[in-house]
């Protein structure tokens, strides 16, 4: 895809799951619009709530420095009525790299996506899961 294209919601969403696994967080950050809003409603022990590029890159900078590693699989994409909206679902096989040990999360997430950047999302992630691994 030509860099001035712009990716439609299906392929913003892939996208952000391999540069999410590729570890190329500056690919995954750049998938956001400066005024972005991601809700993590599960998180515990409260909901997270990222607000703008820059807290999403820190957030993504913690997850860069985690001793883990994502490979996700299962990959599904569900269209809405709102073209600029997509349902993605999928698993990670989540490997603690000191180790080895690994658990599989399943994960939802909405995104809505204009002009090739994700305006806001919803991503519903298994954190006990992903904290028991990390602790």
């Amino acid at each position: 895809m030509p860099d001035n294209a712009v990716r439609d919601p299906r392929e913003v969403f892939e996208l952000l799951l391999k540069s999410l696994a590729d570890r190329d967080l500056t690919t995954a950050a750049g998938l956001y619009a400066d005024d972005a809003v991601v809700r993590q409603p599960f998180a515990k022990p409260a909901e997270v709530v990222l607000t703008g590029r820059p807290e999403i890159e820190q957030h993504f900078a913690v997850f860069g420095a985690a001793p883990i590693t994502l490979s996700p699989q299962n990959i599904e994409v569900h269209e809405t009525t709102d073209p600029q909206v997509v349902v993605g679902e999928w698993d990670n096989t989540v490997t603690r790299t000191t180790d080895g040990t690994t658990v599989t999360t399943h994960n939802i997430a909405v995104f809505c996506v204009r002009d090739g950047r994700v305006v806001w999302s919803r991503d519903y992630h298994d954190h006990a899961a992903l904290a028991g691994l990390l602790s």
